[in-house]
This record gives structure tokens, C-alpha cells and sequence, in this order.
């Protein structure tokens, strides 16, 4: 009877355990995919800036280009 008791309490400590475990790995889990989500957003962030930038070069270089042709031919 005593190894029966005993046996009951290691069962619910290890049921225990495992739901702990699956508890915990689930919040793991919600954590790196919440950081995924997070580090993609940043980046999709970063590549609009980037395009944004080049084109504010391009526009600003073809004005300069314009502005020089316009001085060198007296237009």
C-alpha cells in the first residue's frame, strides 16, 4: 500500500512536470515567434527606407545632372 502512495505521488509529480514543461515551451515558443514577427517587420521597415533614400539620391543626382547640362550649354 505504501509503494502504491508512493507511486501516486511520483505519477502526479511527473504529470506535474510535464505540464510545466509544456507550459513553459509554449511560452518559448510564443516568445522567438513574436521575435521573428518583430525582427521581419524591422527589416520589411529598413528595405522601405532604403528605397525611399535611393530614390530621394536618384531624384536629387538627375536634378544636379540637369542643373550642370543647363550651365555648360547656357540654357
Amino acid at each position: 500500500m505504501a509503494e502504491d502512495q508512493a507511486t501516486q505521488k511520483r505519477n502526479a509529480r511527473l504529470d506535474a512536470l510535464l505540464e510545466a514543461t509544456e507550459a513553459w515551451a509554449a511560452r518559448q515558443t510564443q516568445a522567438l515567434n513574436d521575435q521573428v514577427s518583430l525582427s521581419k517587420r524591422i527589416l520589411k521597415g529598413r528595405t522601405g527606407s532604403e528605397r525611399l533614400a535611393q530614390a530621394s539620391v536618384q531624384s536629387v543626382s538627375d536634378l544636379a545632372v540637369d542643373q550642370i547640362n543647363d550651365f555648360l550649354t547656357g540654357e
